[in-house]
Order: C-alpha cells, then structure tokens, then sequence
C-alpha cells in the first residue's frame, strides 16, 4: 500500500514572483553585459560617428551660403510646409502598419522568447518594458534627425538655431513614436494586412494630395507638420500631434500581450543577424535580412514570360527576368526613394543646399535595388569564377539591364520636379538632370556590390594587421565612399541654381555640370571592368619597389 502524504500539494508561485525573478534576471543581465564592455573601442566607435555624422551635418551645412529666405518664400513655407511634412508622417504610420502586419516592431533575444515568454507570466508585463525600450530609441533617433533638419532651417529661415532645432527634435520624436506605436498596433490587435494596408494608403494618397493640389483643404497629418514649424508661427491646436502620438503609444503598448511569439522568434533571429551584418558593414546582407523581416519575397510567377529563345544574351535575359519577378512593393520602395530625391533637389535649387545629402542617400538605396542582378552574381563567387569568362567584363554586362531600368525612373523624377517648378526651363533641366542623377546613385550601388566580391589576391588579411586608426578609417572610407559617390550626381542641381542667380541660362549650366558627372561615370564603370587587373598591378609594383629597396639595401 502507498502512503498517502499529509502535506498540501504543491501551489504555483504568484505571478508577481515570476515578475521580480524577471527584473532582477533583467538586471543581472544588464550589469554582467557593462562589466564585459570594452569601453576603449565604445568610445573609439563613439569618436568615430560623432566625426562622420555630426561632422559632415556641420561641414556640409557651413561650407554653402544658402539664401536667406525672402517674405514670399516664408509665406508660401507657413502655408504649405504643414502638407509636406505631414507626408514624412503618413509615410511613417505607413510603414509601421507595413512591419506591424510583418511581426514587428519589437525584437527580443532568443532566450527571452524561449524561456521568459513561454513561462507563466504575464506577457504584457513581459514585454512591456521591451515596447518601451523600442518606442524610446525610435524617439531618441528621430529627435536627433529632427534636430539636425531644424538648424539646417534655421540658416535660411528667420528664428533662432535652438527653437528651429527644439521644434525639429519634437517633430522628429513624434515621427519616431508614430511608425513603432502604429506596428505595435496592427501586430496586438492582430488586423488584417490587406484592409490596414489600405487605410495606411489612403492616408498617404489623402495627404499628398491636398499637398500637391496646391490648396487649403486640410490633409491628416497637417497638425504634425505646423508643429514642426512653431518657430515661425505657434498655433495651440497642433498639439494634437503630441496627443495622437500619446495615445498611439499608449494604445500600443497596452496591446503587446497579444503579439505574436511565432513572428517573435522569427524576428529575434533575423535581428540578431542583422545587428552582426551591420557590424561588418555588410550592406548586402542588411537588405537581404530586411526584407527577410518584412516577408518580401520575389514573384512565383513574372509579370511578363519571356520567349524561350529571344535575341537577347544570356546575362541581360537573366537581368530581365530579375526585374520581371520583383514584387510590387519592391518597384514602390524604388519609386518612393526617387520621388523623395527629386523632392530634396527641388529644395536645394530653391536654396537649401544641405538636401543635397538626403537626394544622395535616397539615390544611393535606389541604386541597391537597381543593381540587384549584380548582387546575386557577387553573392555566388563560386559560379562566377567556374564561367570562361573575365569577372570584370561579366559583372559590366549585368550593368546593362539596370542602366535600362533608369530611364521610366528618371521620368518619375522629371514629374515630381515639374509638379513644383512649373516653367519651360525647368522641364528641359529637370530632363537633363535626372538620368545623371540616378545613374550616380546606381554608381554608389555598384561600388559598393562590386568591392563585396573576393579580393582574387587576398589582400583583405593585410588590414588585420593595421594599427587601430588607420584600419578604422580605412574601413569607414570603404563603406562611405559608395554613398559620396552617390551624392555627387546631385550637385549639378547647385550649379544650376548659380547660374539662374547669375542671369545665365540654366540648361548650359546643366549640361556642361553633367559633363563632369559623366566623366565620373566613365572611371566606375572602368574601375568596375579591371578591378582585378588593377589589383595585380598594385601587388606587383609593391612588391617590386621592395625587392629594389632590398638589393640596395645589401649592395650598401
């Protein structure tokens, strides 16, 4: 006979023990990651980015005397910059109904999915905090850019450099809380992609519509943008903006118990590699993870079938066929970085010079769309070398398709530039301008997919052995060069506009800024044509002037 035990049966520990378990596991963790850090390289990564970012934001905004703005250009800022701002907010909410129906926007390590969310604990309480951390640097992030937006204005526009700069980090922390309060949103309430899509869409089209028709009708996101513009004129109303991002962040907040925990391990995978990649400077990979996060896939089936035996060569058939499987969101990311370029251009040639750096970038991520055929033939290195064929004349043949590509985008950027500069001259400019502009960005794209490729002498070993500071800025020259090569495309547009406020005819100042463009053009496809030939020629002058230093050396 069994005994039977007089003692009661075991009771599970209340909820707010798993909870303080949690938070000191959380603390314990936290403490044991400071105690592990290498605070000399934090700093020296820290000195670095305080050099590139805040020192090109400096230095590009004090090295052009941009125009002070004239009464009418305050008066047409006041009444329409609400609508153009407000786009940047519409596109925000947009794309964070687009991560929220994808998974995100949260991204927890693997252990906490594994062992914290699948324990007996709240899962709000869980992941509040995490919901917290994320719509903090979301803010923080876009505080930063706002600021920095806001003392570029300040240099044309009348008000002091702080309330432009205040302004511009409110405007730019709403933006921020927005995208992560709206994913956080669609994810916890579980809502339908398609129908949030939609509505995410309307809001966009609503809001630049009223922006583009040129009247008063009020758009969405008109609140968010008048705040941004509190320097000039302080309308109580638009703290609205504030209260709907509160409420959106709140909202999202409370929902987080019902996020997924399938899309939570799927995200806290793919984010842990991306968090490496960017590490490694690997663009290449960042793209692929990303769009691994939003769930993009290429097409089963193309838009249009091509003929089985057609005249055209086998690479630019592969080419084609690439282009014919993107899916549709890839083709409006692509529209959507074009417009956005043509857009900072129109601001550059009305005066403010610095846009200039946001056409560049905005081409530059273009371009990595664009030469995607290119990628996928760097990524199989093993293939490529098995062909009997020279890798520089294979890689210039897969230029060809996307060289094709630019001229319906280029007429995307014609029309965004004339829907705001309306004048015969600005058409025949604008026509000139834009192939060059984005055959640059694709030049930036190219360089950076091509330098991706094996080094055929493996010279690559060689920066192991740098000292520290030569090593890091040579790594960060590598990985910036792309995108100012990318962004010298758009400095014809400057020319113009000194030779419009000199008297001259803007098309001949075009055409002969595009000359220089050209040339430009010229030396990277050359550079991408004998890569490896001029490689070899390095290595063997290098290795030449040492023999010669080493028998002078013995014959003394």
């Amino acid at each position: 006979m069994v005994p039977v035990s007089d003692t009661a049966p075991a009771v599970a520990p209340p909820p707010a023990t798993g909870l303080a378990a949690l938070r000191d596991m959380r603390a314990a963790r936290r403490h044991r990651r400071v105690q592990e850090t290498e605070w000399f390289e934090a700093l020296y990564r820290v000195y670095l980015a305080a050099i590139v970012i805040g020192g090109s934001v400096l230095f590009i905004s004090g090295i052009f005397e941009d125009t002070v703005a004239t009464t009418n250009d305050i008066s047409h800022i006041t009444e329409h910059g609400p609508n153009i701002l407000g786009i940047i907010v519409a596109v925000a909410f947009f794309l964070g109904v687009r991560s929220g129906a994808s998974g995100g926007p949260i991204a927890v390590e693997d252990a906490e999915v594994r062992h914290v969310l699948l324990a007996p604990l709240d899962i709000r309480s869980a992941l509040r905090k995490p919901a917290i951390q994320r719509l903090r640097s979301a803010a923080f992030a876009g505080a930063l850019a706002g600021a920095a937006a806001g003392q570029l204005a300040a240099r044309r526009l009348p008000g002091s450099l702080g309330a432009w700069a205040f302004y511009g980090a409110i405007y730019g922390a709403c933006v921020g809380m927005v995208w992560v309060g709206a994913a956080l949103l669609v994810h916890g309430l579980r809502l339908p992609n398609t129908l949030v899509t939609l509505f995410a869409s309307a809001l966009v089209f609503w809001q630049a519509g009223v922006t583009v028709a040129d009247t008063n009708a009020p758009g969405p996101f008109d609140a968010f943008g008048s705040m941004a513009l509190w320097a000039l004129h302080i309308e109580a109303i638009d703290l609205i903006a504030v209260v709907i991002t509160t409420i959106t962040a709140l909202a999202g907040i409370f929902v987080v118990g019902s996020l997924s925990l399938e899309a939570l391990a799927r995200r806290s995978n793919l984010v842990a590699q991306l968090r490496f990649a960017v590490t490694l400077q690997d663009i290449r990979t960042v793209m692929l993870l990303r769009r691994q996060l939003s769930q993009e896939q290429m097409r089963a089936t193309p838009w249009l079938t091509l003929k089985r035996r057609g005249s055209l060569p086998p690479v630019a058939r592969r080419g084609v066929q690439s282009f014919l499987k993107f899916p549709a969101r890839r083709y409006a990311r692509m529209k959507l970085m074009v417009v956005l370029a043509a857009l900072a251009q129109v601001a550059a040639y009305r005066g403010t010079t610095p846009a200039i750096v946001a056409s560049g970038l905005c081409l530059f991520v273009f371009g990595l769309e664009l030469v995607e055929p290119l990628s996928q033939e760097v990524d199989k290195p093993e293939r490529t070398d098995s062909l009997p064929i020279d890798r520089g004349a294979l890689m210039l043949r897969h230029l060809v398709v996307p060289a094709v590509m630019l001229i319906p985008f280029s007429v995307v950027a014609i029309v965004t530039a004339l829907i705001f500069e309306h004048d015969g001259a600005a058409i025949a400019t604008a026509a000139i301008l834009a192939p060059f502009a984005l055959a640059t960005g694709m030049a930036g794209a190219v360089i950076n997919a091509v330098k991706g490729a094996p080094d055929p002498l493996g010279d690559n070993a060689k920066s192991l052995f740098m000292p520290p500071e030569v090593a890091g800025m040579t790594t960060m020259t590598r990985a910036v060069l792309p995108i100012i090569v990318a962004t010298l495309g758009s400095l014809p547009v400057i020319a113009v506009r000194e030779s419009v406020e000199s008297g001259n005819h803007p098309v001949g100042a075009a055409v002969r800024a595009c000359v220089g463009v050209a040339l430009l053009l010229f030396l990277v496809v050359g550079w991408v044509r004998q890569r490896d030939a001029i490689r070899l020629w390095w290595k063997n002058s290098v290795e030449e002037s040492q023999q010669h230093k080493r028998k002078t050396s013995v014959s003394t």
